[in-house]
């Protein structure tokens, strides 16, 4: 009975840090994605774009939540009450630290990508260009607009799949979950539901920066992302302080 209750809570839980997660103003949510859409006139071509990102990162959900359920149901039982005290220690350890210093754990720098506005100082040179961002610019010609098109959906897929896979401190209560249920399904059930509440906060995000340009500005002013990952701070340790209490109630 606590199995499943702590499966539901988490299957809950998860799906609430997704939410967050995709509106959340870093470097592994609709940061990455927003460059690349910002000048489109497309609506299909944003929808392209946005849905390769989604789909990376759903796969890297999916392929930790596999992989640490595998895992958790090798480890004997004796192992595993320890291995869930540890894991319930940290993950109560970690939101502290989110709550105290946000920015610990989550600190960034906003890549400029290459649609990202910047100088172009011109010398007597026509075709020389100076630039203060660490990237180039390739000039293709017309016709392979189609494969370059091509191209940025895959790279998108690559990237959002990489970024899953990268920790980000909204997971820590999956990783946590997965490691102590010694089910593969429960648990890639858990970042399923993570995968899911990204997707659909994602993705309104990216529609209103399509259609309201300034209101997503507005997400990125200093004081939203720390408040955000406050918040998570505190869902985390409410997530394992429950947990631990189900442990030793069991």
């Amino acid at each position: 009975m606590n199995a499943d209750a702590i499966f539901l809570v988490a299957l809950q839980t998860s799906l609430v840090l997704g939410l967050v997660h995709g509106v959340n103003p870093c470097g592994h949510s609709w940061l990455v994605l927003a460059p690349f859409v910002a000048g489109q006139k497309s609506g299909r071509r944003v929808a392209v774009l946005t849905g390769s990102f989604i789909a990376g990162t759903s796969l890297g959900c999916l392929a930790i939540g596999l992989a640490l359920g595998l895992l958790s149901a090798q480890l004997p039982d004796s192992i595993r009450v320890v291995t869930d005290i540890v894991v319930g220690g940290i993950i109560i350890i970690l939101g502290l630290i989110l709550v105290w210093k946000p920015h610990l754990l989550h600190s960034h720098e906003h890549c400029h990508m290459p649609d990202d506005d910047h100088d172009h100082h011109h010398g007597d040179d026509p075709h020389h260009h100076d630039h203060d961002h660490d990237h180039a610019h390739h000039h293709h010609a017309p016709a392979k607009g189609l494969g370059n098109k091509a191209s940025t959906a895959w790279g998108l897929g690559a990237i959002g799949f990489l970024n899953m896979i990268v920790p980000c401190p909204t997971v820590a209560i999956m990783y946590s979950y997965a490691l102590k249920s010694g089910n593969a399904a429960r648990a890639v059930s858990v970042f399923a539901s993570y995968a899911v509440g990204t997707a659909l906060a994602l993705a309104s995000v990216i529609f209103l920066l399509f259609r309201l340009a300034g209101w997503v500005r507005n997400l990125e002013k200093p004081w939203v992302e720390p408040a955000i990952m406050r918040t998570v701070g505190v869902m985390t340790i409410a997530f394992g302080v429950y947990s631990m209490y189900a442990d030793f109630l069991a």
